[in-house]
């Protein structure tokens, strides 16, 4: 899954960011998301100097924030950011966080807002990624079912 490929260059990134350093192959890794993602020749952005081209997805995500809690779709994301569709005002510079779910675990991902544009009742939000994502694990608990020790206390 391409969020995945994008929390991990953020983990590696963040590792960096805290001076913590890379190992050799956390370092080839960075490089193999870098070249994944790098502007193709005929990428027109790719001479306003954007450093990653965007992936297209759709992906649903939980974006929070001050007084946020809604469900958005990511529509385009990269290792520098993410564009969502459907998303609620987010202004220029605010922080916000969005968490994607990826099968057991949930991914969490901070970022601030760039750009906003009117996409009919909701808006299309630029995002850029800062700091060092963290995933928490779904646990899903089962109803209890009855058993002999239930029979048990019952009993007594």
């Amino acid at each position: 899954m391409v969020v995945e490929m994008i929390f991990q260059y953020r983990t590696l990134v963040g590792k960096c960011e805290l001076g913590l350093g890379l190992t050799w192959d956390e370092i080839a890794q960075l490089g193999a998301i870098e070249t994944t993602f790098a502007p193709m020749d005929d990428d027109r952005r790719m001479t306003t100097g954007r450093k990653f081209r965007r992936e297209q997805t759709r992906l649903s995500a939980l974006m929070r924030g001050d007084r946020i809690h809604d469900k958005v779709e990511l529509v385009e994301v990269s290792p520098g950011g993410f564009v969502c569709r459907r998303a609620p005002y987010v202004a220029p510079g605010e922080t916000v966080e969005l968490v994607v779910d990826a099968g057991d675990q949930l991914l969490h991902f901070t970022a601030r807002g760039v750009w906003l544009k009117d996409d009919g009742e909701d808006y299309r939000v630029g995002l850029a990624l800062v700091g060092m994502p963290v995933a928490t694990r779904v646990v899903v608990l089962t109803a209890h079912q009855a058993d002999v020790v239930d029979q048990i206390k019952l009993a007594a």
